[in-house]
């Protein structure tokens, strides 16, 4: 008797072992899964392990950001793409990518239906998700809607002829066009390891007190080194927010109002979304990043996208813009981007071969991966790079592969 309640309780204790190791969430203590202090302040967020998932799900967005005007509303009579749930087989799976990366979220779409949406670590169709630097293509976009309104921007102007204030600075004497692709006349190489790097250094401007380096932009700008504009290509997110400042400089309007009024509400998004603004420029939004919203609202602006601009029968991107988006672009180097050959306007392009697709590309492995030739697409909202070889590979088939074969 000793011996039988001796084997049960041995195997009922393997079992809930087993149980706990299969339910385990790929790297979940070293980003802060069951952290009791979810959040942790910075410029904005310091996204450094344990604090990264709380930074990247949206949790310490609502703590610190809950009373402030950066929140952009749903809709009334919003909703969701219709979802077409498919069953993968086994050498193409998505649900594989989840259990063997630290992957927050993803989703696939093709043809107006998402055919795979799945949540882990403890975030669900309400989180809102940091776009990180996929909010450089959002501002892409949101361009091509403010001359499609009406708005003069020659793409071969000066900067600074558009916008006054960036008179004295180098990224006013490159052109709109330069400043799409990245080229905007300032030195600049990325690096990102924490305060100290130019991410960091470049976020405490934007986003910290006056105490703690926060400055006026336009004034930051004049300071900054200078570079020809147009010969060499930088990841730089001081060229991003200069379209910011043509946008409202041309519409009056900060880009998270402007892309709210004419863009987002016109996808029919169901959740809040958020978009944050330079601290001693309230009346700007960072074109760079930090960017929030859901997963089925992300998947409404990725849909419309790849499929000519086009969002409950309307048109709310111009077609042609997307079109000149992906193929006016400049070639990029290795040691900027493996993956990516070429730039467009504030999007990465895969190459120059007519079937190529674009991409918005954030830190830590987010993804928004675009492909009007065959309207499909594939988010993903991670927490380290991990997973990126394996998503190409998975996203390589996906994307070629018609709605009746996968």
């Amino acid at each position: 008797m000793t011996e039988t309640i001796f084997l049960r309780t041995f195997w009922a204790a393997s079992l809930v072992f087993v149980s706990a190791v299969a339910s385990a969430e790929p790297k979940e203590q070293l980003y802060g899964k069951d952290q009791t202090s979810p959040y942790e302040a910075g410029w904005p967020f310091r996204v450094n392990p344990p604090n990264r998932l709380a930074a990247l799900d949206g949790r310490a967005l609502q703590a610190l950001f809950g009373k402030k005007q950066v929140w952009i509303e749903p809709v009334p009579g919003g909703a969701p793409l219709p979802a077409a749930p498919v069953k993968f087989g086994f050498f193409h799976n998505p649900s594989d990518l989840l259990k063997k990366h630290p992957i927050m979220a993803m989703a696939l779409g093709k043809d107006g239906k998402i055919v795979f949406e799945q949540y882990k670590f403890g975030t669900s169709a309400a989180s809102m998700f940091d776009s990180q630097s996929i909010a450089k293509a959002i501002t892409g976009l949101s361009l091509g809607v403010v001359i499609q309104q009406g708005h003069a921007v020659n793409l071969n102007s000066k900067m600074s002829s558009i916008v006054s204030r960036l008179k004295g600075s180098p990224v006013g004497e490159s052109t709109v066009r330069q400043a799409l692709h990245m080229q905007c006349g300032h030195q600049f190489k990325w690096v990102d390891d924490g305060t100290q790097g130019s991410a960091g250094q470049y976020a405490a401007v934007k986003y910290a007190s006056p105490a703690k380096g926060g400055r006026d932009l336009y004034e930051y700008f004049k300071e900054l080194e200078p570079n020809t504009p147009g010969q060499t290509f930088a990841y730089d997110p001081h060229c991003s927010d200069s379209i910011s400042m043509l946008i409202t400089e041309k519409t009056g309007l900060p880009l998270r109002r402007f892309f709210e009024d004419f863009v987002w509400k016109k996808l029919g998004p169901t959740g809040r979304a958020a978009w944050l603004g330079p601290l001693k420029n309230p009346e700007l939004t960072s074109g760079a990043n930090s960017f929030y919203a859901t997963l089925p609202d992300y998947s409404l602006l990725a849909n419309a996208v790849v499929n000519g601009g086009v969002a409950r029968g309307e048109s709310v991107i111009p077609a042609d813009w997307i079109e000149k988006m992906r193929t006016d672009t400049v070639a990029v180097g290795k040691d900027e981007n493996e993956n990516f050959g070429r730039y467009g306007y504030q999007a990465w392009v895969r190459s120059d071969k007519a079937d190529s697709w674009f991409a918005g590309l954030g830190n830590y492995g987010q993804r928004f991966y675009l492909d009007p030739n065959n309207k499909s697409f594939m988010i993903i909202f991670a927490l380290d790079f991990d997973h990126i070889k394996d998503s190409d590979n998975f996203w390589k088939w996906f994307r070629s592969t018609p709605m009746d074969k996968l």
